[in-house]
């Protein structure tokens, strides 16, 4: 039972051609999704699988699979069930890549041991509870018209909450903010923006208030992660949620720091970026022990979208989870689907592992990148 050895290692660089490109602010090129998936095969026949999205401008990215590409080779014979050996040694692997490189592998390693255990996995990890409420995360639209059918499409889907990816140009966002409070103020839906780190400190702060003013879910990234004393700014002076981008601060030792000197009001992490289940899961513990919630950022493909709902059913102390809405754009090569249920929740997977079962002759085909080591 607690013997295991990887025997081989596919990496899959995934691209949907088909799919609509979807950009976050008005300054963007629409952006390009590649799902980086890893798949790790042991002697005695079990699989794990684990995943990164990355986007890009004008063409769809090829640095993280190579940057794995780099790294995998020395997971031949490793045991994937000694999950905290695996990660140190991930920490310790020399590559540009960085953590979205070595997250996919660890949270392969622990689809291994959830099937080892015969459990799914949030369960092995704590067992909080089997659902979660969920907020349907939008696309950027070209006109404020636009906005409002998916926002009724969203209602009528069951989600109870939405977060408007917005222009992240002040006087535009504020135009529609304020168009989408009038209309659905006493609707009950719970409203966040994200505005992508594009605002200065001083229109970060007004927007704030008026979120405020509104009694908003949170304002996410409004500017950059290490604008310390703007997020301090923000914390002391709304009682808005204020939350991070998510994808800068993401090492224990960072989020400690950042709890500990008041810049978020929540923790924003995401398995897929910060190091793999076993960093996350750790944030998690940092963020009760500080009091706040960790608000689990997982936009992204079914295998990627797994890997964070396990972690956050895990625990208490994540009030939401994060849902691309429509779904199809991010369900490629995925026999499993993770859809909120008509009654504002998202249920776990069935099965043991992550749940996710992927069909392997549309990864294949739909690869613009592929490796195997063994």
């Amino acid at each position: 039972m607690n013997k295991s050895a990887i025997k081989r290692v596919e990496l899959y660089a995934v691209a949907d051609r088909n799919a609509p490109p979807i950009p976050w602010a008005d300054n963007q090129e629409p952006l390009l999704y590649t799902n980086n998936i890893v798949r790790l095969i042991t002697e005695d026949g079990i699989e794990g699988v684990g995943a990164t999205i990355s986007y890009t401008e004008n063409d769809f990215d090829r640095c993280i699979i190579e940057a794995m590409r780099t790294i995998v080779p020395g997971l031949i014979g490793k045991n994937p069930l000694m999950t905290e050996t695996l990660s140190q040694w991930l920490g310790d692997r020399c590559s540009w890549g960085g953590l979205p490189a070595k997250s996919p592998i660890d949270i392969a390693a622990w689809d291994i041991k959830a099937k080892k255990a015969n459990m799914p996995l949030y369960m092995l990890l704590g067992g909080a509870r089997h659902k979660i409420l969920s907020y349907a995360s939008s696309p950027m639209f070209s006109t404020i018209e636009e906005y409002f059918p998916f926002i009724d499409d969203c209602i009528e889907q069951g989600f109870t909450a939405i977060k408007l990816h917005c222009y992240c140009v002040y006087e535009k966002d504020v135009q529609l903010v304020t168009e989408i409070q009038r209309l659905y103020e006493h609707s009950n839906i719970r409203f966040m923006l994200d505005t992508a780190t594009f605002y200065t400190p001083k229109e970060a702060m007004k927007i704030a208030k008026l979120l405020e003013s509104y009694d908003w879910e949170w304002l996410e990234a409004p500017v950059s992660d290490y604008d310390y004393k703007t997020y301090q700014r923000l914390v002391k002076n709304t009682d808005l949620e204020i939350s991070s981008h998510g994808n800068c601060l993401l090492t224990l030792q960072e989020v400690t720091h950042a709890l500990s000197n008041d810049l978020w009001s929540d923790v924003r992490q995401d398995a897929t970026v910060c190091g793999g289940i076993t960093q996350l899961n750790k944030c998690f513990a940092i963020a009760e022990g500080h009091s706040k919630t960790l608000e689990i950022q997982s936009m992204g493909y079914t295998l990627t979208q797994a890997a964070n709902l396990h972690v956050a059913l895990a625990h208490h102390n994540c009030k939401y989870f994060e849902q691309f809405y429509p779904y199809e754009s991010f369900e490629l090569a995925s026999k499993t689907t993770i859809r909120t249920a008509k009654d504002g929740y998202v249920y776990a997977p069935e099965g043991n592992g992550l749940g996710v079962e992927m069909d392997w002759e549309a990864v294949k085909e739909a690869s613009i990148a592929h490796y195997v080591f063994e």
